[in-house]
């Protein structure tokens, strides 16, 4: 007999039938964002979204672990689509242990830190090792070519600032800054090499038994990029490392004070692209004004978004952040 220790287990019973994974006796709700998140008989996870909030994410996802199996630590991926009632999904295999943030933040021995660092940069270079010949898009797992770095941000910072200057609340001079802005820093996006770019890296998203990272988890904004791209999130992770948390929490920097030098030392070639600092800062424009799009009017909505994209941006502007 079925145990119904969620929502939609009905639902999640005749999926799980429907692709051959048995009867589903146990449906245990796992924390979650955009999508929702159960363990399934405690060996499998389901993930979906509800069909009018998709956006293919999940399917990339599904796409591009099956792309990195046996090459890099990652949950089988057992059955992906779209269904009637819940919408996109993945099932996956359950990976054990917990996440590197947590890990991290419970055990400060040096000797283990390390270890966990050293599994964490081979798997950035393992990832960075599927190649592409052009930037772009992901979608399905397949690449939506375009023809240049340089152009691909461009447009989509523009894209968003025409978004902006179409919610009556936000600051319009934020466009003219920002246009400012890309105009005489864009040339510091030159090309390639390109390669699969996780984007959102950060230690909630690494998995951890023990000693043993045991899986890289959330594919679903990976693109082709440049290498240094990987070091958007990863920077912004290290900056403010509570905003990556459920709820977000209070956690101060310098418990992760080691992770940048670390990284400089175990992968010095994602540090070697010219303007680094440059670079960096036009990413964190990119994400910081899709986080005001969102808080506007999606899931993130509320002025602590808001604000905090602001004083990112401002960072940005009087050229405050990045690294020295």
């Amino acid at each position: 007999m079925t145990v119904v220790l969620a929502p939609k287990s009905p639902e999640v019973a005749r999926l799980f039938a429907r692709h051959g994974l048995g009867e589903v006796r146990s449906v245990e709700p796992l924390g979650g964002g955009l999508n929702t998140a159960v363990r399934v008989n405690d060996r499998f996870v389901l993930r979906f979204r509800e069909a009018q909030r998709s956006t293919g994410s999940l399917r990339r996802d599904a796409a591009v672990l099956r792309r990195l199996k046996g090459r890099v630590p990652v949950p089988e991926v057992h059955a992906s689509g779209l269904d009637d009632l819940l919408g996109e999904y993945v099932i996956q295999e359950y990976a054990p242990g917990r996440p590197l943030l947590k890990a991290w933040l419970d055990n400060p021995e040096v000797a283990a830190r390390e270890w966990w660092l050293t599994q964490w940069i081979e798997v950035l270079h393992a990832i960075h090792q599927e190649r592409f010949p052009r930037p772009g898009d992901l979608p399905e797992g397949q690449l939506r070519p375009q023809n240049t770095w340089r152009g691909y941000i461009e447009a989509r910072i523009r894209k968003r600032l025409d978004l902006i200057l179409r919610v009556p609340s936000l600051d319009k001079e934020l466009v003219v800054a920002s246009e400012r802005y890309l105009r005489r820093h864009a040339a510091a996006l030159t090309d390639g090499p390109f390669c699969l770019i996780h984007r959102d890296l950060h230690f909630g998203n690494v998995i951890v038994d023990g000693p043993h990272l045991t899986a890289v988890l959330d594919f679903e904004l990976a693109e082709s990029g440049p290498p240094d791209y990987e070091l958007d999130t990863i920077y912004r992770f290290l900056q403010d490392p509570g905003l990556f948390v459920a709820p977000v929490a209070r956690i101060s920097p310098s418990r992760f004070a080691s992770v940048w030098v670390r990284l400089r030392r175990g992968y010095p070639s994602l540090f070697a692209v010219p303007h680094l600092r440059e670079r960096l800062s036009l990413y964190a424009l990119d994400h910081a004004l899709s986080c005001m799009i969102q808080a506007c009017g999606g899931p993130w909505n509320g002025d602590a978004a808001i604000n905090a994209a602001m004083g990112r941006i401002r960072d940005i502007f009087q050229a405050r952040y990045g690294p020295e």
